[in-house]
């Protein structure tokens, strides 16, 4: 039987180990979870014979909150993916290679968090649901050969201790294992759990289920198997960065060994991480600062022999001091092992991210121990390649591949240090450098249905499945990064050619710009617009009326009428276009003829004389600017010799001061110290997306390539992936990533002809390059193209149109060349 083949119902039921522990005996009250239910870690297994050969074999499995799957002891799956809990994924794997004959034994380590987390949120509480659940279910050839039921050995582990968020905003839960109390080898055939309870069947009844007591009910919908890959990836090993040893009366001595660079495998008489300088400088410790090289994001690999009771300490964080304890403000993750006597292999529950790892462990332990990290990201196993004749924008190239890698897992994340959370106009970058690049544009779609999860109001969350912004009624949230989410949704319109995908988000689309039209004056300006208005970490004037944002939301307009005229909607296409006429009247007002731009903000009814890339590029993506000025906008925003970089609140972090960055993110930015009528306020990494769209729009796709070279100030300071600023935050942000998309859609000119990119279209501008080449995936095939001055080589599984200096030129599919 094929996995497409499988019964879509199924038939297992939901069990925990015991009652969840919850207050959910009335279904019409105000449920809350138990605080004896937070952070449990279950321990289920499932046997069953093997008699005759097995054809096929998928195993199938859904949880609350998250789970690791094993057959006969070997891991095969983790889920589920990252969701609203109304639409939970399933695991669905092919286990037929792990199977044996005689006694076979599925086995499940599931954690409920019971408390929000940056990549969880509690599902609602029904009459039985809602407080730790699992199933699974396996299907040998065409007859079920397990179910979840009351003959499934079920535990509440007591070798995990339950953890709180360190701080409010917080979105991790530390890890505390004590392998004391965990058996090696309890996921295996051979293990005895005779001694364990029976699983508890859940009762999955709710008003109005009629006593319908199956796996697919509220709150978890229908459990559709995982919509992206299972995420895959590599071993990283760390080498010794420094190693030292905390004395009796808590003094930190000299290091006790140098390791050399390159050096890997054992290190002795050290040990793993904790939470940071304070929490590591116990007496009678020994510590070793560890350094990927590069950030790193996955699960921690540990391979400890020792005594019994020795305690390893592990902290991950991106930014180390020279004496080889974190940065605080840049610690992120934390956990603690306990160990069981000899040789043993620990595997984290949780993914980490970081570039350095804080051992410590017991100074008196004569042990060896080994650290890894086995990376586990999004599979884009096709990607394109790009080469040209400065090796420099090569390497930025890469970089960007790299840094949106490490932020593509079950979701686009922010960054898979400070957060991994889901944030809803972040991944506008990750989506367009997969699109331009992978093969595989599942979480391209993914992502978008995913965060298609509006409040009531019509605004979407700032993040989706998350403890900051995620939640039901929260009151924070970003009203210009759900633009951004309307511009990812063109992006899929342009590359899939996907109607019914479009169509199924435009009333979304359409309710998130109708939010804002409260907040529009007679004017056809939109002003003093609540939520936490953003644009990007740059010192933009956002108070009374925005240019910026008022041009943002004319894009997002621009966006609904060209996607509804589309799929044939004239209405709301006419909507749109009459809005977005509104905005450009009253536009005006920003207009400066002598700086030939326009101002950032109108204050007090006075257009106040301050000016950014933001603004300019918002209205030339608008298309609010008249085609005469385009030229003079377009000059305006390709020039360097007027930029001033100004971003306080990841300066702040940069500079370890927590207070003053918690402070700017609720009291705004400070007034500018820069002169700010001869200077112009440069856009973060992020922002220049939106700043390189818009000289592409105005026909200056040329400087594109010199605006990439920008982000080689980050590999000059030894960065290896993109970090969130210019200056500050995180060391890998994956919304920096825009020149990875842009050396490929702007300066090889290589982008869809037609939404669903049944025909290529190539316009290059290659400004000062004597040469460049990229080899793109695409749904028929693969495209190659070459351009070398003025000849072009392409070779498509699709027909071609080229702009040349002369127009448009067709080309039929197959190798072709031509002079531009």
């Amino acid at each position: 039987m094929t996995a497409e083949r499988l019964p879509s119902a199924w038939v297992s039921r939901w069990i925990w180990a015991g009652q969840p522990v919850v207050d959910n005996g009335d279904p019409l009250a105000t449920n809350a979870i138990g605080p004896g239910a937070r952070d449990r870690y279950c321990l289920f297994r499932g046997t069953f014979e093997i008699t005759d050969p097995v054809g096929t074999a998928w195993l199938r499995a859904a949880g609350d909150s998250r789970f690791k799957l094993y057959v006969n002891g070997t891991r095969v799956a983790r889920g589920p993916v990252r969701s609203p809990p109304e639409r939970q994924p399933s695991e669905l794997v092919d286990v037929a290679e792990h199977l044996v004959p005689g006694k076979n034994v599925v086995a499940a380590l599931v954690r409920f968090y019971g408390t929000a987390t940056s990549t969880w949120i509690p599902a609602p509480l029904t009459l039985g649901l809602g407080g730790g659940c699992f199933g699974a279910e396996l299907h040998l050839d065409d007859r079920f050969a397990l179910v979840t039921d009351n003959s499934w050995k079920a535990l509440v582990s007591e070798a995990w201790k339950p953890s709180a968020h360190e701080t409010a905003l917080s979105g991790f839960l530390p890890e505390d294992l004590d392998a004391r109390q965990l058996a090696a080898d309890w996921a295996s055939p051979e293990f005895c759990d005779l001694h364990w309870p029976d699983a508890a069947v859940l009762d999955a009844g709710n008003l109005g289920s009629r006593d319908r007591q199956v796996m697919q009910t509220v709150p978890y919908g229908r459990l559709p198997a995982r919509p992206v890959p299972a995420l895959q990836g590599r071993t990283r090993t760390a080498v010794a960065r420094r190693i030292y040893r905390i004395d009796r009366q808590g003094r930190c001595e000299t290091a006790l060994e140098q390791v050399a660079a390159g050096q890997q495998g054992a290190l002795r008489e050290t040990a793993v991480p904790g939470a940071g300088p304070v929490a590591l400088q116990e007496a009678g410790r020994h510590l070793v600062c560890l350094d990927f090289g590069e950030t790193v994001a996955g699960e921690v690999l540990l391979r400890f022999t020792g005594p019994a009771g020795t305690v390893i300490d592990l902290a991950f964080g991106e930014e180390a001091r020279a004496d080889g304890t974190l940065r605080m403000s840049f610690a992120h993750h934390q956990l603690r092992y306990t160990a069981r006597a000899g040789r043993q292999d620990f595997e984290s529950f949780e993914p980490v991210g970081g570039r350095y790892a804080v051992v410590a462990v017991d100074a008196e332990a004569e042990c060896a121990l080994e650290l890894a990290v086995h990376e586990r990201l999004f599979p884009q196993l096709d990607t394109a390649t790009f080469r040209c004749s400065d090796p420099d924008l090569d390497r930025i190239y890469e970089t960007g591949l790299r840094t949106v890698a490490l932020c593509s897992q079950d979701s686009y994340i922010d960054c898979p240090t400070r957060e991994q959370r889901a944030w809803v106009g972040d991944a506008v970058v990750h989506q367009a450098v997969h699109l331009t690049t992978g093969s595989d544009w599942s979480l391209a779609r993914w992502h978008m249905e995913m965060t298609d999860a509006p409040r009531s109001d019509g605004m979407l969350p700032m993040t989706v499945a998350s403890n900051l912004g995620g939640l039901p009624g929260s009151a924070t949230y970003i009203p210009d990064w759900a633009l951004h989410w309307i511009r990812g949704l063109r992006n899929l319109m342009d590359y899939t050619g996907d109607r019914d995908l479009v169509a199924r988000h435009l009333p979304t689309s359409e309710r998130v710009l109708r939010w804002f039209e409260p907040f529009q004056g007679e004017d056809g300006l939109l002003k003093d617009v609540l939520g936490a208005v953003l644009v990007d970490w740059s010192n933009l004037p956002l108070e009374d009326t925005s240019a910026a944002l008022n041009g943002l939301w004319a894009r997002g307009l621009r966006d609904l009428e060209e996607m509804t005229t589309w799929v044939g909607d004239g209405a709301r296409a006419a909507w749109a276009r009459d809005r977005r006429h509104e905005v450009a009247l009253g536009f005006e007002v920003f207009w400066d003829e002598q700086r030939g731009a326009y101002r950032d903000q109108r204050l007090n009814g006075t257009a106040v004389r301050r000016f950014s890339r933001h603004t300019n590029a918002a209205a030339l993506t608008g298309g609010l600017v008249p085609p005469s000025r385009v030229p003079r906008v377009a000059e305006f925003l390709a020039r360097r010799d007027h930029l001033v970089d100004d971003a306080p609140v990841p300066a702040a972090l940069a500079a370890g001061d927590v207070e003053l960055n918690a402070r700017l993110l609720v009291r705004g930015n400070p007034e500018p110290t820069w002169d700010v009528e001869a200077l112009v306020l440069e856009a973060q990494p992020f922002f220049r997306y939106v700043v390189h769209d818009a000289l592409a729009e105005a026909g200056r796709a040329d400087v594109i390539a010199d605006l990439c070279r920008d982000w080689q100030t980050f590999l000059d300071r030894g960065e290896t992936t993109w970090p969130e600023a210019w200056v500050g935050g995180t060391h890998c942000h994956g919304w920096s990533s825009t020149p990875t998309r842009d050396l490929i859609r702007y300066v090889l000119g290589i982008s869809p002809g037609e939404p669903g990119f049944g025909t290529v279209q190539i316009e290059p501008a290659l400004g000062d390059l004597h040469w460049a080449e990229a080899e793109i995936p695409h749904p028929a095939g693969r495209i190659t193209v070459r351009v070398d001055g003025d000849r072009l080589d392409v070779h498509s599984p699709v027909p071609v149109r080229v702009r040349t200096g002369s127009g448009p030129v067709h080309l039929a599919p197959g190798p072709q060349q031509l002079l531009l």
